[in-house]
């Protein structure tokens, strides 16, 4: 019996369980090549602290097919407080992982979603001559910096 959700058709999943665990994971594996569930669970695990070793070291790990991750640096911003639009926030300077898709990942999700292509945009009465775009070309400003 498999565990692994995603491996049965739309209609044998029930909707709630759609979210793949490490649990199911290691459950899978175990079944699928007769492995005892700890054995499995410490290659499992194995693995990701692999990964994560190799995250904290700056390097890229990149599984042939299935993506690449990297740690890459964030600049320091100033935003908007979503629920006070009117107050600026400063964040700072942060390091987060990047996932970029393999060939089979984009193969079999994304270019099947985009099948129709990009289309143009319609829209139901053209802008007025008179009007300034509201995009600006203003660079970002910096912490302690005001507007001019």
């Amino acid at each position: 019996m498999l565990y692994w959700p995603f491996l049965y058709e739309e209609s044998d999943v029930s909707s709630s369980n759609r979210t793949l665990t490490k649990n199911h994971i290691v459950r899978t594996l175990a079944d699928k090549h007769r492995l005892q569930i700890a054995s499995a669970r410490r290659v499992v695990q194995g693995t990701l602290d692999m990964i994560l070793e190799s995250l904290l070291r700056g390097n890229r790990v990149e599984l042939r097919n299935f993506g690449v991750f990297e740690v890459v640096e964030r600049a320091p911003r100033i935003a908007r407080n979503p629920k006070a639009t009117a107050q600026e926030v400063y964040i700072p300077k942060r390091k987060v992982v990047k996932f970029t898709q393999g060939k089979i990942m984009e193969e079999k999700i994304t270019a099947p979603s985009m099948r129709g292509g990009i289309q143009p945009v319609r829209r139901s009465k053209p802008p007025e001559s008179g009007t300034q775009d509201t995009q600006s070309d203003e660079s970002p400003r910096t912490p302690g910096q005001t507007n001019p």
